[in-house]
């Protein structure tokens, strides 16, 4: 890969666009003077209300929001090692459906697009997406790409078809299961975005190799790879971090890999048209 090229990604990948900062900045200031602002929380409010008949006020959205604790407990109700075990836990847990609005509300995503913003349309996949806000903001401001999301059956995953039936969204909704063969991937993706997803699956290399598999040459795949166990962080899943690792080497050139020189962050471009299955 041209070297420029190289710098130039990196750059936009670890520090975001101009614009993207500027709007960071300019949301946060805004925030410290007069609070969060509870709008974040409309969609989840209004779904909780016109689909499950459950008021939520704003001060509660917000306190769901910040409540990791509760979210982590819930973890432990019950033994999970199973693949079932662990989507079980998110058809249970709500957290979701209030933290990733809530992570989301200083926008700045600009970033993402900038990838690939030599595509006149490029097909772009959030594999792992929870409650698709990123791709939902996204859509917004470059409605010129095509979008699928894919998740796992859960409660976000519940709310996402119901904010794309309601406000008739654009992007495609993928369920995942448990296996290789839950990995509904079909076509080619000019950008996957797979973050915070691995080390809570028992089967990263099987999704890694799809991910590979289904990214077009010249595609960039963004993702991460927490390397500590314990809770929604896997054992089997940390098990597998350097298989994936050495599979994404073999396989992509690294804009940046994961642990290169230190980090979770994984930044990669496909040079071939390769399958792996």
């Amino acid at each position: 890969m041209n070297s420029r090229k190289t710098v130039r990604m990196l750059a936009v990948a670890w520090r975001g666009t101009p614009m993207d900062r500027l709007e960071r900045i300019a949301l946060r200031v805004r925030e410290k003077m007069s609070g969060v602002d509870c709008s974040v929380f409309d969609l989840t409010r209004a779904y909780y209300a016109e689909a499950l008949g459950e008021h939520v006020s704003c001060e509660e959205a917000l306190a769901r929001a910040q409540n990791k604790k509760a979210h982590k407990d819930a973890w432990f109700t019950r033994q999970r090692e199973s693949a079932e075990d662990v989507i079980a836990f998110y058809q249970e847990d709500d957290f979701y459906l209030f933290r990733h609005p809530f992570n989301r509300r200083f926008g700045g995503l600009r970033w993402y697009m900038s990838l690939v913003k030599d595509v006149r349309e490029p097909r772009v996949l959030e594999y792992g997406c929870g409650c698709a806000s990123l791709t939902e903001w996204l859509e917004r401001r470059f409605p010129n790409a095509k979008y699928t999301v894919a998740d796992i059956p859960s409660k976000t995953l519940d709310f996402v078809r119901w904010k794309r039936n309601r406000l008739d969204l654009g992007y495609q909704v993928l369920e995942i299961g448990p296996g290789r063969e839950g990995i509904p991937l079909v076509g080619e993706f000019d950008l996957i975005i797979c973050e915070d997803v691995l080390e809570h699956t028992p089967n990263p290399v099987e999704i890694a190799a799809a991910l590979v598999d289904h990214l077009a040459p010249g595609g960039i795949l963004l993702t991460n790879f927490i390397d500590e166990s314990g809770g929604e962080n896997l054992e089997v899943a940390v098990q597998q971090r350097e298989q994936v690792k050495e599979l994404l080497l073999a396989h992509l050139e690294p804009i940046k890999a994961i642990d290169r020189p230190r980090g979770n962050h994984g930044l990669y471009v496909k040079t071939h048209t390769r399958r792996l299955s």
